[in-house]
């Protein structure tokens, strides 16, 4: 049975560095895609569903921001790649990073839907 995307928002591809917080533990990482409501952290041992992390990154012109989020889906090292873990902001992001966010989401929406029509 093929897998329900139970996103609100659009995510787009991205690359920046994300680093996490989780029991004391500090861990610099990268994501792989994100939306104003959260993202996918790559990691080989990510958390396990369910657990709160700290979440510090920058978008954009932004200068870095922290921000509480839980970890709601995990995929582990034994998948093929891109071990990691889909995290859901806790709080809406800074008035500043959600629009930095929404600007980069459009941007990369735009750029593959011009790629679609060439």
């Amino acid at each position: 049975m093929a897998s329900v995307n139970r996103r609100i928002e659009v995510r787009a591809p991205a690359q920046f560095k994300v680093n996490f917080i989780h029991k004391g533990n500090y861990i610099i990482s990268f994501n792989k895609d994100v939306s104003v409501d959260g993202m996918f952290i790559c990691t080989e041992n990510p958390p396990s569903v369910g657990s709160h992390v700290t979440l510090r990154f920058a978008v954009g012109s932004v200068e870095e921001v922290k921000v509480p989020a839980i970890v709601v889906w995990v995929k582990d090292s034994s998948s093929e790649k891109d071990s990691g873990m889909g995290v859901q902001f806790l709080d809406s992001p800074p008035p500043n990073i959600k629009e930095n966010i929404i600007q980069y989401v459009n941007r990369v929406a735009i750029l593959e839907k011009g790629m679609r029509s060439a």
